[in-house]
């Protein structure tokens, strides 16, 4: 039995059964490939599992008499763990290294818990990903530059409970969010979490709006490789190198450098094996596989396209990275100017 319950991820089937909070209904017509049938989630069973459906979301309650002095910070009317955005911050930000997600690691699709105003998400969704966007502050919400908000973001309160979505998603994205969320809550976001086969993560290591959880890498890294993702060292400095590298490559609205400080400086990258394994990330880390020779100078495999007249499969195109166009970030700035003010807090 014990065997069975590991096989299937985690869910438990059972008429009598019931698990408080995690006890969902479930339509089957809404289940993915990742979800074998209407079940009760139980965490108890096993906790690395995939949430199947999905959690419904939790907004934080509205202040009557919003008293709380936020030194420039978003959040008006929000609780006080909420908000703590800023107009826009550029040190999130980081295109050269979204380019890398999508251009080598191969992100069809990207889960942004935390996502304030939602200036990555937008970015990712300009450039051909399907996103979702997981935000507390109802300020944010109501400020969300997303160019679909309807469906594409989601007001949840991680204080309150749970949240996932409904299918899985190539990349979780989560900057400047961590330190926000005491411990006593990372079992409600870290079930997002997941949901994505790779874990993009920064904490800051300084004061701030909220800042409850303080660390430095080592403990994030036992904390989130005690939840069962894998810490990998070479993602995580691959990511940071680039990051670095393009810190004044890009330019964002009234033409300021987007120049992704936290990602390079904190970035953290982990793999959810049990997400990464499914059919349908099998797309992740592409690259050419038919051999076509070594190279002279250092003997490496070179590696080609497979073609048909050759007696050779060919990958479907969904196989692929997502095609960029310089074209997609103008139109990103051009949607984005328009909603940011001039000289705004650059710090969060």
């Amino acid at each position: 039995m014990a065997i069975f319950l590991l096989l299937v991820g985690g869910v438990y089937f059972s008429n009598n059964y019931a698990l408080d909070d995690f006890a969902l209904p479930f339509d089957t017509n809404l289940l993915t490939a990742n979800d074998a049938t209407p079940a009760i989630y139980d965490p108890k069973i096993n906790p690395l599992a995939i949430p199947p459906g999905k959690a419904p979301n939790l907004p934080s309650p509205r202040l009557k008499e919003d008293t709380v002095s936020r030194g420039g910070y978003g959040g008006k009317g929000d609780a006080e763990h909420l908000g703590g955005f800023a107009e826009i911050d550029p040190g999130g930000i980081s295109p050269g290294l979204f380019k890398h997600m999508i251009e080598v690691l191969g992100v069809h699709s990207v889960l942004d818990i935390g996502c304030g105003r939602g200036f990555s998400t937008s970015w990712f969704a300009f450039h051909g990903c399907d996103v979702i966007c997981a935000e507390g502050s109802h300020d944010a919400i109501e400020r969300s530059v997303l160019p679909n908000p309807e469906k594409q973001v989601v007001e949840h309160d991680f204080s309150r409970g749970p949240w996932w979505p409904e299918k899985t998603y190539d990349a979780a994205w989560s900057v400047e969010f961590l330190e926000h969320v005491g411990t006593e809550f990372h079992f409600n976001y870290v079930t997002a979490f997941r949901k994505a086969a790779l874990i993009f993560v920064t904490a800051s290591t300084g004061n701030g709006w909220h800042h409850v959880e303080v660390h430095k890498r080592p403990w994030w890294i036992r904390k989130y490789e005690s939840y069962g993702f894998k810490y990998s060292e070479e993602l995580t400095n691959e990511a940071k190198d680039i990051a670095k590298v393009n810190k004044k490559t890009y330019r964002g609205p009234h033409n300021v450098y987007l120049d992704g400080f936290y990602v390079r400086v904190t970035l953290m990258v982990f793999v959810n094996p049990v997400v990464a394994a499914l059919p349908e990330h099998a797309h992740l880390f592409p690259e050419l596989g038919c051999y076509g020779g070594k190279d002279k100078e250092n003997g490496d495999i070179v590696h080609r396209k497979c073609e048909k007249g050759k007696g050779e499969s060919v990958p479907v195109d969904q196989m692929n990275p997502l095609i960029l166009t310089d074209d997609m970030h103008k139109k990103w700035i051009e949607w984005l100017e328009p909603q940011v003010k001039k000289n705004p807090k650059l710090s969060s």
